[in-house]
């Protein structure tokens, strides 16, 4: 009933983060045979995950090893995540998401805190998914 219209479709957001679009730092590493380190910036960020663009394919299920730097805090979280989107980019090489599997619970409240300094409470419930009018009284 109060879903978005966006991309010709409806659709309801059921997302349980909020979404930062953030180029902040971010070393990866594969946790496959013939592992690869590579460094690149997140395109945006939340507290389930990330996305980022490569220049190598990642198959979607990859686990990696992360690092990311939030600019804000000055301060390092590190992660294990799993590939949940790769697809072709704009301007060549990957566009992927990764969704946290694990993480430091305080790195986590580091992270979520970070993103939420920079939206309001009624922009968070918007980017969640919430409806901000049911917090109303």
């Amino acid at each position: 009933m109060f879903g978005r219209r966006s991309k010709g479709y409806q659709y309801d957001n059921t997302r349980r983060y909020v979404r930062l679009p953030a180029a902040w730092p971010i070393r990866y590493e594969t946790q496959t045979e013939g592992a690869s380190r590579q460094v690149t910036h997140t395109a945006d960020v939340s507290g389930g995950g990330v996305a980022l663009s490569v220049r190598e394919m990642l198959p979607v299920g990859s686990r990696l090893k992360l690092e990311v730097h939030v600019p804000p805090l000055d301060r390092s979280i590190q992660a294990v995540g799993e590939v949940i989107r790769c697809l072709p980019g704009r301007r060549g090489g990957y566009e992927i998401g990764i969704r946290f599997e694990q993480i430091n619970p305080t790195d986590q409240v580091v992270l979520d805190e970070a993103i939420e300094r920079f939206y309001s409470p009624r922009q968070r419930n918007r980017h969640r998914g919430g409806a901000w009018w049911r917090t109303l009284p």
